[in-house]
């Protein structure tokens, strides 16, 4: 299988203390004559990628107002922020 990454960005996890979500370039990903995808992997906590998607690049446009969309969805949405109430408390907390 004859394939070549190159890295374009690495993000850090939101929500964890060393996660990252990697973005790379991927020639050949299937073998000679394969189109490029564009791979997304999350690792949690440092190590390897524990979830990864490959995309045609076709289809990013898409893929990204999908995003957009479940985005603007979720910002409408009630959220209960265990997180952010138990920092805002009086008593109480954590690590």
């Amino acid at each position: 299988m004859s394939k070549s990454m190159v890295e374009i960005k690495t993000l850090k996890l939101a929500h964890t203390q060393n996660g990252t979500i990697s973005i790379a370039h991927i020639e050949e990903p299937y073998g000679k004559h394969s189109s490029p995808v564009v791979s997304i992997a999350i690792a949690l906590e440092g190590a390897s990628s524990d979830w990864k998607v490959h995309l045609p690049y076709e289809n990013i446009d898409e893929v990204i107002k999908g995003l957009q969309e479940a985005k603007a969805s979720n910002e409408g949405m009630p959220h209960h922020d265990k997180h952010t109430e138990d920092l805002n408390a009086d008593t109480g907390g954590g690590a």
